[in-house]
């Protein structure tokens, strides 16, 4: 995505607080071995939840942890966590990016302002979690404050991926005092060299400083948010210095360090063989005799939503191709959409592995949970 394996990613462990579901920050993993950091991000998460906690929201989150158990295709209430995509144009030219290579197939676009009220209007009774940022830089949006600011009052935790190439000192105190619940900066080398090898375009003092920025900006406010965490990609060209990260994370004074998988075209053997990493424990993939498989199945159809910035619904964020939208939000309702021929049809094929005789085909029914990144 925009921000790979931020979900890409993904993802993300999980340093998300309230679902295990999502490639970005759900394959990531809490690397730290400082037992108040370890209290501190469990600290927040719970506060987190507890701030956004209704009787309403707990009963929507309990159904859908047991439809997703009981493998319902059609299901009582809404999705929990949302991926709202308010921009897919970057300003860096990640490898393995569909936006960096220059591949995506969704038209380039902002949503608009207005679009995203709707949205958060029909969704903010059940919501947990909506993370603003899929398939580009969310800093590059001239609204992406007033954004965060409608999002999170509602009460709604909003977490940003950023590459934190573009930040100046306004943007540090707007989007310090936004009410952005986390954010997931991405740095994935110790030196400029291992840095831009995947951040291309990118800048390694550029993002330390501004990082530097966002921490004594949260210091002079006397803010406790947001979290902050350092996030590292792990490839065969830097897993050799995920130790030397470390340290640079835990001297800058974030709030939390994780490590998370990048993900290739398992189809094309010259990324598999330039960027899956040697070590096994970093790897997202199971080597099979003829293929790497990718280890992460599917939980996506029962809890959460991909809105892109034009509307379109995707099954999940590993997809960028409008062709494989689900529905669109500037057409229908978040609700009319969830319980839709597409969503019916794809949690069927892939909790009973049957279609039925009249469903609808869906990018689903190709992926079967096991979705393959960059080969659709």
């Amino acid at each position: 995505m925009g921000e790979q394996g931020d979900r890409r990613e993904l993802t993300e462990e999980r340093v998300c607080w309230m679902s295990d579901s999502g490639p970005q920050l759900a394959l990531a993993r809490i690397l730290g071995s400082d037992r108040h950091t370890d209290l501190q991000t469990v600290g927040f998460h719970l506060r987190e939840f507890v701030r956004c906690t209704t009787p309403l929201k707990l009963a929507n989150l309990a159904m859908a942890k047991m439809q997703r158990w009981l493998r319902r295709s059609r299901v009582v209430g809404m999705p929990t966590q949302y991926f709202i995509d308010p921009i897919n144009m970057c300003n860096l030219r990640c490898p393995l990016c569909p936006t960096g290579r220059g591949v995506l197939a969704r038209p380039p676009g902002r949503m608009a302002l207005a679009d995203l009220k709707g949205v958060v209007d029909e969704i903010a009774p059940y919501a947990y979690r909506v993370e603003l940022y899929n398939w580009g830089e969310p800093l590059l949006h001239p609204e992406i404050f007033e954004m965060i600011a409608y999002v999170s009052q509602r009460p709604i935790s909003v977490g940003l991926s950023s590459n934190l190439n573009h930040l100046d000192d306004n943007m540090a105190r707007r989007l310090v005092t936004s009410g952005l619940s986390q954010l997931v900066v991405s740095i994935d080398g110790a030196t400029q060299e291992s840095y831009e090898a995947y951040r291309r375009r990118g800048r390694l003092d550029v993002v330390l400083k501004n990082l530097e920025l966002l921490l004594e900006t949260r210091r002079a406010l006397k803010l406790c948010g947001p979290f902050i965490i350092w996030r590292m990609l792990v490839g065969k060209h830097n897993e050799r210095e995920i130790e030397a990260v470390r340290t640079m994370a835990s001297e800058m004074g974030v709030d939390a360090f994780a490590i998370g998988p990048l993900f290739v075209d398992t189809k094309d053997p010259k990324q598999v063989e330039q960027w899956v990493p040697s070590d096994p424990r970093y790897s997202p993939y199971a080597c099979t005799i003829s293929e790497l498989e990718n280890t992460w199945h599917c939980r996506d159809l029962w809890e959460s939503m991909v809105i892109n910035w034009d509307g379109g619904v995707a099954p999940c964020c590993w997809l960028h191709d409008p062709q494989f939208d689900f529905g669109n939000v500037r057409h229908q309702t978040v609700q009319e959409i969830w319980n839709g021929p597409s969503y019916v049809s794809a949690r069927r094929v892939i909790s009973r592995h049957e279609e039925e005789p009249n469903g609808v085909s869906t990018i689903c029914h190709r992926c079967r949970g096991h979705p393959h990144y960059m080969a659709y």
